[in-house]
């Protein structure tokens, strides 16, 4: 009798808590690098949060979403990626799902991730470690992010 076996090796996945900051993912004209992005946990049970931004912002598309905002005086423009973008730029299967729906209990989008950029009006990273803009952009993301949820 023959007894086969065979070895795999445990993945190690992060947990996003609440979000997670990834360099190189969009790339702007005029800058060599990609933009730092911001991503979290999307909620499947929420309308898909490319509708939430649009309904919010007036912005009219749920597809390529981008807009303009002021924050704290400062105008940002926010970029949401597409999840074949977020695919593209980053490898998101490191990361480990927290709330695992049901088909019956998705209503918006299957998701597992959102991602979102932001730069300011002179093409820089406001997500980027040197930059000035960096603390007032996360407090803008996560205050959007937690409305969200909560709608």
């Amino acid at each position: 009798m023959a007894l086969a076996m065979s070895c795999i090796t445990p993945r190690h996945t992060v947990e996003i808590n609440s979000f997670v900051l990834m360099y190189n993912g969009k790339e702007i004209l005029g800058k060599d690098k990609g933009l730092t992005a911001f991503i979290f946990e999307n909620n499947q049970r929420k309308m898909p949060f490319a509708q939430f931004l649009a309904n919010k912002y007036s912005i009219g598309s749920y597809t390529d979403v981008s807009y303009w905002v002021t924050v704290d005086g400062h105008r940002l423009k926010v970029f949401l990626y597409e999840n074949a973008e977020l695919e593209k730029y980053f490898d998101i299967s490191q990361f480990m799902v927290s709330n695992v729906e049901t088909d019956a209990n998705i209503v918006g989008s299957t998701a597992k991730f959102l991602a979102m950029s932001v730069i300011n009006e002179n093409n820089e990273d406001c997500l980027a470690d040197d930059s000035l803009y960096k603390n007032i952009t996360i407090q803008y993301l996560e205050a959007l992010k937690d409305e969200y949820n909560k709608s």
